[in-house]
Parts: C-alpha cells; structure tokens; sequence
C-alpha cells in the first residue's frame, strides 16, 4: 500500500470545504505573537500540573483503499488522567473574533485539530480525554478556555468523508506524476537551431542539476536565456512528475517567461502553465479586503469552491489566464486570487513574483505542494536574480513615518464617532512613539520598544475588527483603517524578524520623523526557502562580481556553481567605448554638464536614429537636459511618476521610427530593464556615469554593516559600487539583442576604467584592458564602426 504523510494541520479540515475568505478561517498560518507566547504557557503548565507534556508529538495511521495515510502533529500540551487532557493554544490579535468564528463552525480547522488529536488517543487507549482551546488575546495576553467534546461518532462521520477525499486526491496526484514522466519522455527543445552559446548554457544547467549545487549563470542579453534554462529545468522535474516554479522580480517581467512556455507548447508539448496574478490586479473589488463582511466574494468561497467543483475547471486550462480566472469567479461569486493559489498544484510551470517564495507573508508551501510526495520537489528557476538581494532584503525591513500616519489621518474621516475617537488616538500614540525614539534632531541608530510598538499594533488590530463589525465601508481608495492595520502589521513583522544583520534608524523631517527597521541581508531566509526545492538556477546578465552575488544570494555556505557565457553575436556588431575625461562625481557635476551634452550632440549625430540616455538620477537628466540642442532629434525625457499609457507611447515612437529619437532615462528605470528594443527600435545607449545610491544616514550604516561581516575592503563596494554597476550593465543591455542589431555602447566617467568596477562587467565588455575602449579619436572611431556595420 502506497503511504500518503501529511501533518494534522493540513488533515483536519472540513471535508469538503467549507467557509470564507477571512482572517480566522481557521486556513493557512492565524496572525499571532509566535512561538514565545506558547513557550511561556507551557512553562507555567508544566510548573502548575507536574507531568505535564509540552509538544507532544502524536502519530497515527490509516487505511483507505490502497492508501495508508499517515498523519503527524505536536499537540501543544498533554496530560495523562484519568482522563487525559490535551490542549491546543491559537494566540490572536483578536481573541474574540477568533472564538466567535469558533463558536459559530462545528468544523473550523482548529476544533478538528484538537479533535484529531484526542481521537488517535481514543484509538490508542479506548479512553475519551478532555480537549481544551486556550485562546490567549495578543492585546492583553488575556486567556480563554474553549473546551470541546470529542464526540466519537461526529467525529468519525467527517473522518469517513476526509479519508475518502484524500484517497481521490491521492490517485489524481498519481495521475498527474504519470503524466509528467510521459510528457519528459516526449520533451524536445522549441528551436531547430540553438543559438550558439545556448547550447554550452543548457549543458551546464543539465549536468548540474540534482547534485545538492545551487546555480549562478551570467548570461548575456539575446543568447536565449529563458529558454536555455527552463528546458533542462523543467525536462528534469517533469522526469520526476514535478513542476517548476519561475519567478520574475515583478508582474511585467512575467511576459518573457510566459513566452517560453508558448513556445514548447507549439512545438507539441501539453504542458500546463499558471501566472499567478497579484491580488490587487485580479481582484474584483475597488479595495483589496478579503473580509467576508465587505467583499461577496470572500463570503462562503470554499464552500462555492467546492460544490461548484472550481479548482477542477481551472487546473485543466493549458495557461491561466486573468480574464478567465475573472470570468469564472464572477459567474460563481468566489474570489479569483484564492481560486488561482488552489488551482497551482495541477500546473507544470508556475510564473510568479519573488514575494510569493521569498517575502515573509510567502505561499511557498502552495506553490511547492505536489501531493504527498515526501522525497521529491519542484525545481526552482530565479529570473534577473541581480535584483533578488536588495528586493529580499526590504521584504524584512519596514518604516513608520510621522508623514505616512498623518497621510493616513485623512482617511479616517468617515469613521462613527467612537471609531474616531479611538482612531485618532492611536495615531497620535504612534507619532509620540516615533518622536521619543530620537531626541536628537539628527538621524541616529536607535533601539525600537518592541512591546510598547506591539501594544499599539494590537489595538490597530482592535480597531480594525471593531470597524468590521460596525458595517463600515471599507470600499474606498484610500480607508484610513486599512492603512493602518497594513502598516502596523508590517512593522510588528520586520521588529519579530530582527536579527544581527539588521538596524534601526531614526530620521528627523520636517513633517516629523522616520523610523525605520533595515535588513541589510536577508540570505539566511532566501537560504532556508531553497530547502523547499530539488535545484535552484538563478541567473541575470548582471550577476558579477560573484563573490558579492553569492554571499547575498545564501549561496556562499554551501555547493554552487557560477558561470559566464559570451554574447552569442559578433563583436564587430557592437561598439564599447569608455570617455575617462567626464565626471559624474557629485562634486564634479556642475563642471561637467556641459561637457556631458556636448558628447551626447557630437555621438549621436554621427549616425541619426534611435538612442538612449542613462542617467544617475532625474536631476542630472534635467541639467544635462536644457543644454541639448538637437533641432534633427526629437528628444524626450522619462518622469519620475511615468503612467503605463505614456510609457507605452514612447515606446511606439521608437517603433515607428519617423524621426532620430532620443530618450533621456534613469539607470534602474522603467525603461532600462526588461525591456527589447529590437532591431533599429535603438542603435545605441550613453551611460552617463554609475548611479551610486544616495549617500546617506542609513546606507552608510549599510557600509558599515558590510565592512564588519564581510571586511572593510568590500564595504564601499557592497553598498555603492555593486548596485550601481548592475544599473550600468542593464541599461548597456538595451542594444543588442538579435543577432541583426548593430549598436553603440558609450560609458561617460573615468571610474568605469577603475578595478572594482570593470570586475563587475560582462568579460566581453572589455576584458582585462579596460584602455582598449578609451579612444584617441572618438568620433573617428564611431564613424568607422557604422561605416563597417552600414552594409551589413
């Protein structure tokens, strides 16, 4: 007989499914103190009531048709009688919405834990034991005792049910890893002719796979890099009847991978995709509240689910897509996010932001789970991983602003008078716990009251169930209530989270200040979510040097892989040129604007057509700006809060090609990565020196950081010069892209010729020589690159 093994917390729940989208649903993690809370309970019991056992593990099997099921559990306290007492401890910010959705389900997930818990003891020892639900308020750490009675046949009545739905669920996963090992078997590659380089980079990928190696790849914008990397990875988890999950650093980046899959699937493969949507671009909703009391689609979801037989319609489309997933939830008045996340697990690649592994608040759990099987996982493929370090890291860090508090007061003006009153309370509690946090009227490094902050967190909580329960509307744009319990929440999680490699800072403005909790490395987390996978590929075509990569990365403490591969195009179809006699040193600049336009006129009217200029910032954009004169180009500049339309609208103009464009842009924008521009859309691209983040209170203490852990000599580099460089490559990056492109790359300052910034360019920039590209006649040299490239 086949063993299905899954915990009681994923064994005891309704069968079949039943109830609404809500924070005490009783699915998924509760919101809660965390583990202390527990840990303090049970030391009192155990001082209180001598034998007292404190997480008892507690193991049973079943038998349903050809399955044995294994379920397996701590129960928080145990007790031996007669009769024995097991207790179970839920902590909540709510205690009384808890017991109100307690009292109000017979089958909430948390009673048929404990239930379950006390039946295996029933099986074991023919004696019924005493079940309790300690319900401990994150408010006041108040305690309420819930006791339940196990009641042998009710229990047995649903337990009938859920071994029946666990042996369905058991042969469809056997199916669907069946189907998986016939589809490798048929896999073939999507082109007849891989690029060269391609091949070299899906061998590497190939080899290295189930060998416990994680794998860094640099690969070069055009050598077909998705695809190179998502066959051999898929293929191989398609072999073992998994699945691969690919993640991008944000939803538009989502098209190039999308783009793979169709690709196999033309050339005969009946792969199944999910993009997982964002909540807040598929929700039907004006605002984001998954609250049963506001949002009809919340109300009941599981049980419209699962009458409606929903994951089963969805799971079986060959790509899900929004509108689809819309319609369908529309149609049966169930939300399309959660019907998206229960549909996942019949997908073969699953497409998806970083924060949906890597964020705190993750689904790892639901992107992974593949049935019951133990000793398998999905593979893992990270998508422009360069960014993967610093997007990781402010997943764990967190602000609270006296500005973002008094921002949110407007919101709160629609709220009944007690509900004000309490509101503003807390909100001027809260600009007083800033404020005391720094008297100074400097930034500082400061230590943040961990249990006065939590006691405020707790009644934004209270306010916010209060204001449920009052029928408040909680449908406009900006709900003051929202906010806050959104942004308390996420500082209480940055404060749980803190470690070594964290610091607090205060921040003086003159709308009051800043307090800010910084993660300078989040590696030990990325480290920890890549146990979830059988192999981990991450790659970028901005992945040196790799050192920095593979210490932030979680690589360094264990066996990895790094690799570059060339550029798969001629040299000879690409000009780099270095021009060391600018400056673009904060103290330089104002001594060379001037200059900076001139090169920009001089380069680009050699050859008229489409280019890019990359900045270090908008002001530099809007100084070098009002000195161009290019009556022949039509010039356009990025803003700071660009709209899609308007973006879009630039990038049609390139495509039209009517008049020489030129397109002033910042380094790290919108238009400087993810983004093709193929063909003659663009023939060039000035970088005007390297964007260095802004020398300020809290990145210097990011240096400082830095220079303890990993040395003094790699902390001005960790925090300035690496991140910058990786803008530098991606917006280079823009050119090039087909094997038909010819075009300019033009790096303006004389630090690009410096060691710790040539180490971090791709080997066929420039090599070991870094001079070679510095010319004695530039525009000579321009002139004769398009005159060579003018008949190709």
């Amino acid at each position: 007989m086949k063993t299905l093994s899954l915990a009681i917390s994923d064994f005891a729940v309704p069968s079949p499914r039943s109830g609404s989208i809500e924070a005490y649903s009783g699915y998924g993690s509760l919101p809660n103190l965390g583990v202390e809370i527990h840990q303090e309970i049970q030391t009192r019991r155990q001082k209180e009531h001598p034998g007292y056992q404190a997480e008892k593990w507690v193991t049973h099997t079943f038998t349903q048709e050809k399955f044995k099921i294994q379920v397996n559990g701590r129960c928080d306290g145990f007790s031996y009688g007669p009769p024995a007492w097991i207790e179970e401890i839920k902590s909540a910010h709510n205690a009384q919405e808890l017991l109100k959705a307690l009292a109000a389900n017979p089958d909430h997930p948390y009673r048929l834990q404990l239930r379950t818990y006390g039946y295996i003891h029933y099986r074991l020892h023919r004696e019924e034991p005493q079940l309790n639900l300690l319900i401990v308020s994150a408010r006041d750490r108040s305690e309420i005792d819930f006791p339940l009675e196990l009641d042998v046949a009710g229990y047995e009545s649903w337990l009938k049910r859920r071994l029946s739905e666990l042996a369905d669920e058991g042969k469809m996963f056997e199916a669907l890893k069946k189907r998986r090992r016939k589809l490798a078997q048929e896999f073939t590659f999507p082109f007849s002719e891989p690029r060269q380089g391609q091949i070299e980079l899906m061998r590497t990928v190939e080899e290295n796979l189930n060998k416990n190696t994680r794998q860094l790849l640099q690969a070069p914008t055009g050598l077909g890099k998705t695809a190179g990397i998502l066959f051999p990875a898929l293929k191989e988890a398609l072999g073992r009847g998994q699945k691969v999950i690919y993640l991008t650093p944000k939803n538009s980046q989502h098209a190039v991978a999308e783009d793979a899959v169709k690709r196999l699937q033309e050339s005969g493969s009946k792969i199944r995709s999910a993009t997982i949507q964002a909540k807040a671009k598929i929700c039907l909703k004006d605002q984001v509240l998954c609250n049963p009391e506001y949002c009809e689609y919340a109300r009941d979801h599981y049980s419209k689910v699962a009458e409606k037989q929903l994951v089963e319609k969805v799971a079986v489309k060959k790509n899900q897509s929004t509108l689809a997933l819309q319609k369908i939830a529309r149609q049966h008045q169930v939300c399309p996010f959660e019907l998206q996340m229960q549909s996942l697990h019949r997908a073969d690649v699953v497409i998806a932001d970083y924060n949906y592994v890597f964020s705190p608040r993750n689904s790892l759990g639901r992107l992974t789970y593949n049935g019951f099987e133990k000793k398998s996982a999905p593979n893992l493929v990270v998508d422009e991983a360069h960014n993967l370090p610093a997007r990781a890291a402010e997943y764990f860090s967190a602000s609270l602003s006296s500005a973002k508090l008094r921002e949110i007061q407007k919101g709160l003006q629609h709220l009944p008078p007690e509900l004000y009153s309490q509101a503003q309370d807390l909100v001027h509690d809260a600009l007083d716990f800033i404020d005391s946090a720094n008297p100074s009227p400097r930034p500082a490094l400061v230590e943040v009251e961990a249990e006065r902050f939590l006691k405020l967190s707790a009644r934004a909580g209270e306010l916010f169930a209060r204001y449920m329960e009052s029928g408040g509307e909680a449908a406009r744009e900006n709900d003051g209530v929202v906010d806050l319990q959104n942004l308390f929440s996420d500082f209480a999680q940055a404060l749980e989270n803190r470690n070594e490699d964290f610091f607090c800072t205060h921040t003086p403005g003159p709308r009051g200040g800043n307090l800010r909790i910084t993660c300078c490395d989040a590696s030990p987390w990325l480290k920890e979510s890549y146990t979830a996978f059988a192999n981990v590929v991450t790659f970028s075509a901005t992945l040196k040097p790799f050192e920095y990569y593979t210490r932030l990365l979680g690589f360094a403490d264990g066996p990895h892989l790094t690799a570059e591969f060339s550029s798969p195009f001629p040299r000879e179809h690409r000009k780099v040129l270095l021009i060391p006699q600018v400056s673009t040193k904060y103290s330089d600049r104002e001594a060379n604007y001037s200059k900076i336009a001139d090169g920009i006129q001089r380069i680009v009217q050699i050859r008229p057509g489409n280019y890019f200029v990359f900045f270090p910032s908008f002001e530099f954009l809007g100084r070098v700006s009002s000195l161009l004169s290019l009556p022949q180009f039509k010039i356009l500049a990025q803003t700071r809060e660009m709209k899609r339309p308007e973006i879009a609208d630039y990038i049609e103009i390139l495509k039209q090609r009517a008049q020489p464009t030129l397109i002033l842009a910042v380094q790290g924008g919108v238009f400087a990565e993810g983004v093709d521009y193929p063909g003659e859309m663009l023939i060039g691209a000035i970088i005007v020196g390297p964007a260095l983040p802004t020398f300020d209170f809290e990145r210097e203490c990011l240096r400082a950081h830095y220079e303890k852990k990993h040395g003094e000599e790699h902390g001005f580099d960790y925090a300035y010069t690496y991140p910058a460089m990786a803008k530098v490559v991606q917006s280079a990056g823009r050119v090039i892209r087909s094997h038909h492109d010819r075009g300019l790359i033009v790096l303006m300052d004389r630090r690009f010729l410096q060691s710790n910034y040539v180490k971090s360019m791709p080997a066929d920039w420039v090599g070991d020589e870094p001079l070679q590209h510095v010319s004695s006649s530039l525009l000579k040299d321009i002139q004769k690159f398009w005159d060579d490239n003018a008949s190709s």
